[in-house]
């Protein structure tokens, strides 16, 4: 179970900011109600933190009991997203997913088919608004301040060798490469053409998420669009790695919680996801939905035992 809670709901004071509108912290657990105990310590208004919003953290724990016990979702509204569930997605994977939102019908949610139309682009948004905050953020990191400090092995000891060092043997090549697209995005003549244009379309996907939620409690759909491949296997191919996250990154850019939680197996034995997505603020109804889709998925959850995982 992975959880991410509102933008803001947990303060990002110490950590080691990547993108700043789009960092969150959040628990991976192993039970829905391991989250939503972990998410309650840790969360909370921090003035250290300019973002962190300044309410109670809801009581979760509660929440989760509650619906475990009723095991009824009577009268709740889940949105199936159009643009997430379709074209494009391994047949395992939607399998399961259909089958989990007919179980919640049978538990008494109303599903409701809802469109976002502008979620097919926040793909290319979303690797555009974060490598210009990576490149921003990560500057510090230059060996005179901040991290690791790395001199170069010949010649003279000069700040701008020493700051090339430190990023050469600090930085893995994922990380060098979107300091390098977002200082390409963040250069004079490109600004507006891409950060400025991203940052639009970020606009339009909030609104797009603020008309749906008018209209249901929470929206589900598959958490990535296939399975996992294997470790290595798309690192010629950063296109087809970033495509693996088109399910999660709306929710990243529009601030909104999203919860993953396990949904059976593949015909290969590997783990599906299932994501809840709430409005912000609306945290509270993502761990009861949350957590009767565990319940409802109880009865696939032994297929793939966590002792065999090391070896799958």
């Amino acid at each position: 179970v992975g959880a991410k809670p509102t933008y803001g709901a947990v303060s990002r004071y110490g950590l080691v900011a990547m993108a700043s509108s789009l960092d969150q912290i959040g628990p991976v657990t192993r039970t829905v109600a391991d989250a939503a105990a972990l998410t309650e310590l840790v969360g909370g208004f921090d003035p250290h933190d300019s973002t962190s919003l300044n309410e109670p953290v809801p009581a979760l724990r509660e929440a989760v009991e509650n619906v475990a016990a009723q095991g009824s979702m009577k009268g709740l509204k889940v949105g199936v997203v159009k643009e997430l569930s379709g074209e494009g997605y391994q047949q395992d994977v939607i399998e399961a997913f259909n089958a989990t939102v007919e179980k919640l019908r049978e538990a008494g949610a109303q599903i409701v088919e809802v469109s976002c139309p502008h979620l097919e682009y926040s793909l290319g948004a979303y690797y555009l608004i974060m490598p210009a905050e990576v490149s921003s953020n990560l500057a510090r990191f230059d060996g005179m301040r901040y991290g690791i400090r790395v001199e170069p092995a010949e010649g003279p000891v000069t700040a701008e060798r020493v700051m090339a060092a430190t990023r050469e043997a600090g930085f893995g090549d994922e990380v060098k490469r979107r300091i390098i697209l977002g200082t390409h995005v963040l250069s004079a003549g490109y600004y507006d053409a891409y950060y400025g244009s991203a940052q639009k379309v970020r606009t339009l996907i909030q609104r797009d998420f603020d008309a749906v939620f008018e209209q249901v409690d929470v929206l589900v759909s598959p958490t990535a669009p296939e399975t996992a491949f294997k470790f290595g296997e798309k690192t010629s191919d950063p296109l087809a790695m970033y495509l693996y996250d088109v399910a999660t990154i709306p929710a990243n850019l529009a601030g909104i919680p999203g919860m993953n939680i396990p949904n059976g197996v593949s015909s290969q034995g590997l783990p599906i996801g299932f994501q809840v997505l709430a409005p912000a603020r609306g945290d509270l109804v993502m761990y009861k939905v949350a957590s009767l889709v565990e319940a409802l998925s109880d009865d696939v959850a032994g297929q793939c035992p966590a002792a065999n995982w090391e070896e799958k």
